[in-house]
């Protein structure tokens, strides 16, 4: 890629990440959301992983990646999230409009409320907040354009490969699109070395 290509990712990249942050189409989850999850890694990957959300946490996606890299050998690694703003159950918001507060957490993720920490539980989004942020995500993989997709988990692949227009549920292991290879693997929590080896057999 000519530096002049590299600057432009990186142009639409912080635009898309301007974005992702100033979004309020979940309005009953932004509240309670210190920051939404952006993508991180290389900015011209070979492979782009996708995982559902940020809730596994950060030393589970360095372990995940380090598998990536040293099972496939591929040194430029992206990973992103199918979800940008982690939904969470709370007790304290019960009483409380979203309206009134249109922000409930602080920036050292202390409840407004109560003072104290956040102590909201992570849940898994639904289908409204789950396609309010596809087109991010979309947006996303068109602008790195990676050799591949990774996508983490079921949940993951059956709504992705629906936006790519695969509508018949997970019949493959490597899907085409554009000039991409979407590779569909475990959940986070499963992937392991097995899967490394079973995901060669689509990596030229």
């Amino acid at each position: 890629m000519s530096l002049s290509n590299r600057e432009n990712n990186i142009r639409k990249i912080i635009n898309l990440e301007d974005r992702i942050g100033s979004c309020n189409r979940c309005i009953n989850t932004t509240p309670c959301v210190r920051k939404p999850s952006l993508g991180k890694g290389e900015l011209e990957p070979e492979l782009l992983v996708v995982f559902e959300s940020e809730s596994l946490g950060r030393e589970e996606v360095i372990t995940i990646r380090n598998r990536i890299r040293d099972g496939l050998n591929i040194d430029k690694i992206y990973h992103t999230y199918l979800v940008r703003c982690q939904p969470k159950v709370c007790t304290s918001r019960n009483n409380v409009s979203h309206y009134s507060f249109p922000k409930l957490i602080d920036n050292e993720d202390n409840c407004l409320l109560t003072g104290q920490a956040c102590s909201g539980l992570p849940v898994p989004a639904n289908y409204d907040e789950i396609i309010a942020c596809m087109p991010y995500l979309i947006e996303e993989i068109q602008i790195l354009n990676p050799k591949y997709v990774l996508l983490m988990g079921e949940r993951v692949s059956m709504f992705v490969l629906k936006s790519l227009g695969y509508y018949d549920g997970i019949t493959e292991s490597c899907y085409e699109y554009e000039n991409m290879k979407i590779l569909v693997t475990a959940d986070h929590n499963k992937f392991s070395d097995h899967h490394c080896q079973l995901l060669k057999i689509n990596i030229n």
